[in-house]
């Protein structure tokens, strides 16, 4: 009598899950994260600067006093008839620890020691930043959350890299109700050197467990070209159209609307 042997199955070799891909301008891109900037990518940069400059110009004040704030003001870039800020100066593009400096220059001049100064300014811009995280109510730019739902959607992580604060961007997205859409946030205060530098944005892939081979980065600025290239990043995403950035061979769109899940 033959022995009634059960077949052997082959054990079935389990299939990697499919990694989410994101469609620009008709192209796709694998990716499991995509990283943002801030002002400008996704917050209105002008309407947030204009704030920002009002609040550290009054905490500053506050503190320090009136000619320290207006000196403040000049090396800022901070018209302060209007509160305009000059989009070249270090207020608008200086990451958060060159920012600090001016604010501690400004107060040194008027005689005090070089570390009471800093120790001022610190505490300064902490004020300000609570100002901001509670009396000013950002806005994402039109279409931008739909955008980052469908991503998100699609199994992408998200995220925030930005040289301002990621403590400030964190209680901003909160104070709208979308923080929620986003996995992790770092700024340039957490790392040793902002953009154009890679630091945050491989600091925020390495808190993801993320290679940056495997992340793109969204910006608006040339800095942001550059920094996305030395983390090595799979993709770089420019939302403007500043001549500069091609060299990086950057997707170019209007606005984060513009990009699609595959």
């Amino acid at each position: 009598m033959r022995p009634n042997y059960l077949p052997i199955e082959t054990p079935k070799e389990e299939e990697e899950p499919a990694v989410p891909q994101i469609k620009i301008n008709k192209q796709r891109i694998s990716c499991s994260l995509v990283l943002f900037d801030l002002d400008g990518t996704l917050v209105d940069k002008d309407f947030r600067n204009v704030a920002l400059a009002k609040a550290r110009y009054s905490a500053i004040k506050r503190i320090a006093g009136e000619p320290a704030a207006r000196r403040w003001a000049e090396l800022s870039g901070v018209e302060l008839d209007s509160f305009e800020v000059d989009d070249n100066g270090p207020l608008s593009k200086a990451p958060r620890k060159e920012d600090l400096t001016v604010a501690t220059t400004a107060i040194w001049l008027d005689g005090l020691n070089w570390f009471h100064a800093k120790e001022i300014a610190t505490q300064a811009y902490a004020e300000a930043d609570a100002v901001q995280s509670t009396e000013f109510k950002v806005e994402l730019i039109p279409g931008t959350e739909e955008s980052l739902k469908e991503m998100r959607k699609a199994g992408c992580k998200l995220g925030i890299a930005t040289n301002g604060s990621g403590k400030t961007a964190r209680e901003l997205m909160e104070a709208i109700n979308v923080d929620g859409l986003f996995d992790v946030y770092v700024g340039a205060d957490e790392v040793t050197e902002g953009k154009p530098m890679p630091d945050m944005i491989i600091e925020a892939c390495s808190r993801l467990g993320v290679d940056p081979g495997d992340c793109v980065y969204v910006g608006d600025e040339f800095v942001d070209a550059v920094a996305s290239t030395r983390a090595g990043c799979v993709g770089v995403v420019i939302v403007s159209r500043e001549p500069d950035v091609s060299e990086y061979e950057a997707f170019v769109v209007d606005s984060v609307a513009d990009i699609e899940v595959g």
